[in-house]
């Protein structure tokens, strides 16, 4: 790897309260630019950042196959020519490129050089540039990328840690994922304190890294997407849809939000079957009288809910392009139900008020109120990494947060507000259930 006078163009995109974390890396002199593990949901972001600023997109990559968020690579390559690119021996048909150990990607005086790092899974790799190291799942603040699925290898991961043996403890890193709302950290940090480092060895990392936790929700269905590059089944728009829905039993409307989601706005006529529960409930989709249209928030979940449908032998469906988002935007009618708060965003109120009562407390009654806070702490954490939250739990059922369901079809929306949701604290893409990091 050379060094060069050029400063790069680095932009992180995320969204506040979520975990993931895409890059978009340019060379501002030449205009040519880099997208490092875009979200699907993200697409139209990224195309936006990328004509503003006036680049031309030269590759997408994903750092690995992801199995907690369905990927946007497909897509931006589909939309602008650019090459997809993923460590050679991928699984993910759409990627065109593939990449090998020390190979160098150029963009204008740029040189991106890619470092394989399996162990997350088999297809991994990192990216280094000029004091900044691109670690996808690999490395994480504190910690990493789990072993225990995809074909997932803790001695692979550890190996791959060696590697970056080589760069200054000053190099920045910059991670695929990080739930505490934390940016990057560097090297000389994680050397000091992440997991892997501080196991105590290659044998030591594969024994604290061999306990299986649970799965990340909907994972099956995120892997076939990403793996197959395409979604499923035919699109509708919201203006289409709105004329169709004018006709007699011409369509039947499903909604995969969670029970709460769908209990503020949603479509008139709509039944709800949370994604997480529609393998089990396909069953109920008999007594649809017209062709399903798949609706979620912004698009995502009604492309996981294809594949299901799609698994199960069920293919007459349509998918609403851009969710509910997308029909409020085209300022078409739709019932406004009672607005309550997302069980993640109950969680984070609730932690913020116990961590305030206890460093209060401790301060002007008695310090050993200050273990409400670490208790508080601790828990977070916990859930950070295991996906299971003991609080939402709780919050789910509280008064309002309960619903009760209608028979037959799934669940209308005329029922008690709230919603006992099968969700979980997760939003967006892919609900959160077990999550794809250890420690950190």
């Amino acid at each position: 790897m050379h060094a060069t006078t050029v400063k790069p163009f680095l932009r992180q995109v995320t969204r506040q309260g979520e975990g993931c974390l895409g890059y978009v890396i340019a060379d501002p002199a030449a205009r040519k630019a880099a997208i490092i593990d875009p979200r699907h949901d993200q697409v139209d972001e990224y195309i936006t950042l990328l004509k503003r600023e006036g680049f031309t997109l030269e590759y997408v990559i994903d750092t690995h196959t992801h199995a907690d968020h369905l990927s946007g690579a497909a897509e931006l390559k589909r939309l602008t020519g650019a090459r997809y690119a993923m460590l050679a021996g991928t699984l993910v048909e759409a990627a065109d490129t593939p990449l090998n150990d020390g190979q160098k990607l150029n963009l204008g005086e740029l040189e991106l050089e890619i470092i394989a790092s399996p162990g997350h899974t088999p297809d991994s790799l990192s990216i280094a540039l000029d004091g900044h190291l691109f670690t996808g799942d690999t490395m994480l603040i504190g910690g990493s990328g789990r072993t225990d699925f995809m074909g997932g290898d803790a001695g692979e991961l550890f190996d791959s840690f060696q590697k970056f043996a080589r760069f200054a403890d000053d190099t920045v890193v910059w991670p695929g994922h990080d739930y505490a709302g934390r940016s990057h950290s560097t090297l000389g940090k994680e050397r000091a304190h992440n997991l892997i480092y501080s196991a105590g060895g290659r044998e030591a990392v594969v024994e604290k890294l061999s306990v299986r936790g649970p799965l990340p929700q909907g994972m099956a269905e995120i892997i076939t997407f990403n793996r197959k590059g395409s979604a499923p089944g035919a699109h509708v728009d919201a203006r289409t849809l709105h004329d169709l829905m004018r006709e007699p039993h011409a369509v039947q409307l499903l909604d995969v939000r969670s029970a709460l989601e769908f209990t503020g706005d949603r479509l008139d006529g709509a039944w709800n079957i949370p994604l997480e529960e529609l393998d089990k409930r396909v069953g109920e989709l008999r007594s649809a009288k017209g062709r399903l249209v798949l609706v979620c928030q912004s698009g995502n979940r009604a492309l996981m809910a294809a594949q299901i449908l799609q698994r199960r032998g069920v293919t007459d469906y349509r998918i609403l392009d851009g969710g509910m988002q997308g029909w409020v935007k085209a300022g078409l009618p739709y019932t406004k139900g009672r607005r309550v708060l997302s069980i993640m965003r109950q969680v984070q109120i609730g932690a913020g008020l116990l961590v305030l009562a206890g460093v209060l407390l401790g301060t002007f009654a008695n310090p050993w109120f200050y273990a409400l806070s670490g208790f508080v702490g601790a828990g977070l954490a916990f859930a950070g990494v295991s996906g299971f939250c003991g609080m939402a739990l709780v919050l789910m059922r509280m008064p309002w947060n309960k619903m009760a369901p209608t028979p037959g079809g799934g669940t209308t929306g005329g029922c008690a507000v709230g919603g006992a949701a099968s969700g979980t604290c997760g939003t967006g893409g892919a609900p959160k259930g077990g999550g794809c990091a250890v420690g950190g």
